[in-house]
Parts: C-alpha cells; sequence; structure tokens
C-alpha cells in the first residue's frame, strides 16, 4: 500500500480472493491482506485437501508478491498444510464449537518476515508472564453493553489510540453496523465520555470470539477497567451459549497480555510478524480460554 489507512479511513485493507480445489465443489474464499502483506485463509471446511491448499495459498502469494500466509484451520488440515511447506505457529483447542481444535500455520516469502520484529521485547515480555506478578487491586468497574447510539464515541476513542488499524473502527458506521449485526461492544464511562472499550467479534460457525478493539484513554489506564470490560464481555459470551473465546495480543507489549494471563486465558504460540498495528508489523501472542466447563473437549470431526 502507498498510504497505510487510519482507523478513521474507510478504505479497504483488503480483497476477497477465490481459490478453486479439486476436492470441492465451490471455492474456498481467502483474503488478499495487503494492508498487513498477507494472505490469509479462516476456517476453511475440514474436507478440503490440506496440500492442495497450503500450495494454492503460496502461489497467491508469490503471484501478489506477498511476503506472508496465514491459515486457521480444522486441525486435521495441518498435516497437508505442513507437506505443503506451512508450519505450525500455534494450536487453539476446542476452538471450534468447543471440540475441535484450530491449528494457525504460516509461511514466509522472506528471510526478514520470518523473524520477530521484536525479539527483546518480545522476551521481556514473555519472562513477566512467567513471573505472573498479581494484579493490583482496583475498585469494582460497572460497564455498559454498547447500543448505536455509542458508535460515534467508540470510534473516536479507537481513532485516537491507534495510528493505523486492520479495520476501518475509527468510522462511527462501521462500529454502529457491527452493533446492529449482534458483535457485542463494551464500554466504560467517565460522565459522559467513553474512556475504554472492547469487543468481542463472533466467529458464528466456529461458536467463538475474538475479543479484541481494546482502547483505553491515556488519563484512566491503570484503574482496571479492560479487565472489567473483558470479564462482561466473556459473560456476554457465555450467554449466547459460545463455549471458548480467544485473543491476539501485540506479543511485546505487556499490559493485553497480562491482562488476558490474569482472566485465565492460556497462551498458545506466537505469530511472527503477522499483522499491522500502528506502524509496523507485529508479532501477535495467541490466548483462549474455556468459558463453559460443561462442554466436553473431545475432539470431534467440523462438518464440511
Amino acid at each position: 500500500m502507498d498510504a497505510l489507512p487510519s482507523p478513521s479511513d474507510p478504505s479497504p485493507r483488503g480483497e476477497t480472493l477465490s481459490i478453486d480445489l479439486p476436492s470441492l465443489p465451490a471455492p474456498v474464499r481467502v483474503q488478499d491482506d495487503f494492508y498487513s502483506d498477507r494472505v490469509r485463509c479462516d476456517h476453511p471446511p475440514a474436507s478440503v485437501d490440506g496440500e492442495a491448499l497450503g500450495e494454492a495459498l503460496i502461489d497467491a502469494a508469490a503471484a501478489r508478491d506477498r511476503s506472508r500466509v496465514v491459515v486457521l484451520a480444522p486441525a486435521a488440515l495441518g498435516p497437508g498444510l505442513e507437506a505443503a511447506g506451512l508450519s505450525e505457529e500455534a494450536r487453539i483447542p476446542g476452538f471450534y464449537a468447543g471440540h475441535t481444535d484450530c491449528v494457525v500455520h504460516g509461511w514466509f516469502g522472506e528471510a526478514e518476515r520470518a523473524a520477530l520484529a521484536c525479539p527483546d521485547a518480545v522476551a521481556d515480555v514473555q519472562r513477566l508472564l512467567a513471573d505472573a506478578p498479581p494484579a493490583r487491586a482496583h475498585a469494582p468497574t460497572a460497564t455498559t453493553r454498547a447500543g448505536v447510539d455509542d458508535a460515534p464515541a467508540i470510534a473516536e476513542l479507537i481513532a485516537g489510540t491507534f495510528e493505523h488499524y486492520p479495520t476501518p473502527s475509527g468510522v462511527p458506521d462501521y462500529i454502529a453496523s457491527a452493533i446492529e449485526e449482534g458483535v457485542p461492544f463494551r464500554l466504560v464511562r467517565d460522565g459522559e465520555a467513553v474512556v475504554a472499550c472492547a469487543s468481542a467479534d463472533l466467529v458464528g460457525a466456529a461458536r467463538t470470539a475474538e475479543l479484541t478493539d481494546c482502547a483505553t484513554r491515556p488519563s484512566h489506564r491503570g484503574r482496571g477497567y479492560m479487565q472489567a470490560i473483558l470479564s462482561d464481555l466473556m459473560d456476554d459470551l457465555r450467554d449466547l451459549g459460545y463455549p471458548t473465546a480467544f485473543t491476539l495480543a501485540r506479543a511485546r507489549v505487556p499490559g493485553m497480555n497480562l491482562a488476558f494471563q490474569r482472566l485465565g486465558f492460556d497462551l498458545h504460540g506466537t505469530m511472527v510478524q503477522s499483522c499491522r498495528i500502528g506502524g509496523g508489523l507485529e508479532d501477535m501472542n495467541i490466548w483462549s480460554r474455556r468459558l463453559d466447563a460443561s462442554v466436553a473437549a473431545a475432539p470431534t470431526s467440523l462438518a464440511g
């Protein structure tokens, strides 16, 4: 891209590609994510030939001069993806409906892309997580489930927090549309001002959600607002019958990683230079946790 879009820029960050595979009656939809210089494939059918899919994704990346491929797929596709030249970066337990694991596989077209962007900072965060420092005590914080009328304030907060963002979450209409579609957003107010927010981006077919759009005004950080928001978002997901939640946290940033660790999330791996947040490509830690212990964790087949 010639110029990176701000969160309030509605211009597209990628385009959808169709990949025909002989094992499927319909094409697999993938994303040419030119914003993050990668081709991404999320949740292809378990019936697909993993090796053929991996080869097709690498070909698509090479044809578009993308330096990265990312695949999130049912675990059964892992051996085929590896045969095609991709490597496993993480495995998310029970991702699909609380039963079937999701494997995260990657491919790099350049040696520079395959190295951690911030190795020293990532190592510092890993050491901090290993020490597991206790959280400071905070006064209880009330959060509010956002409505469509809150979209402008949420968009303004996200736009003021991130210089660049992989979605146009600084556009009020984009946030309003997500809320209308049922995406839970929660926020904390100080008087009339929205000072913290986050959302649970639903992956309906898998009955899981990504906790994302986490933003707090600098003047209100360190008060435990994000912990309260994320806790209440997990309750929203339980009300929807979702057995798991996950998140992608910048691996070099201690605060969000500690927040998810303290909320009972488990760290499953790091995606090297995966996506662009702010000015550069970020290493992303993958966290998840179960929300409903009554859902059995025994693996089952994911329907194609």
